[in-house]
């Protein structure tokens, strides 16, 4: 018998909380970098692939999660079923499009903020997870979330040089 049957996985044992909170924190990360690769799309398209490649980490994260949940028979305590993931996207349906380096390097500060917060998560949960096998797998998410930070912050730099050249090309002219 799963040790959350069905009917309970809207309110997962404490054991199971850190399984369930971290599978739909990841469930809302993967929206949002689709949402962020729709966004860079027209006038960004290298900013876009990036955001598009850190939605694909989200889902191995995902995946990651179910093939543990299902190995400590656990795949149940999962709250993201096909319909909250629909709910999910739904959420994030509104896509604003960047249209100049201002509005890209804004964005990507707020990318880099919802990333290191996102690390940040990924450390407490580790940190206090007691379900067995699920810490390692934290520990590994944290590396990633660290790599994907460092890839922001490469990005955002990027964009702000672009932008300070840009600005003072136009104040010249």
């Amino acid at each position: 018998m799963p040790a959350c049957p069905p009917e309970m996985h809207t309110h997962p044992s404490p054991a199971d909380q850190p399984l369930s909170l971290t599978y739909d924190h990841e469930s809302h990360e993967m929206e949002r970098y689709r949402g962020l690769a729709l966004s860079f799309l027209p006038t960004r398209p290298e900013v876009s692939r990036l955001m598009a490649t850190l939605g694909i980490e989200c889902e191995r994260r995902l995946g990651a999660l179910e093939t543990l949940a299902e190995q400590l028979q656990r795949r149940h305590c999962l709250p993201a079923t096909l319909a909250r993931r629909r709910a999910i996207a739904e959420q994030y349906r509104l896509h604003l499009f960047i249209s100049d380096d201002a509005m890209a390097a804004q964005t990507l500060n707020y990318a880099l903020a919802f990333a290191q917060h996102s690390l940040q998560f990924s450390k407490l949960m580790a940190r206090h997870c007691e379900l067995a096998r699920l810490d390692t797998l934290l520990d590994r998410f944290v590396d990633s979330k660290r790599h994907e930070c460092r890839l922001l912050e490469e990005m955002r730099d990027q964009i702000h040089r672009a932008f300070a050249g840009s600005r003072a090309a136009g104040s010249v002219g």
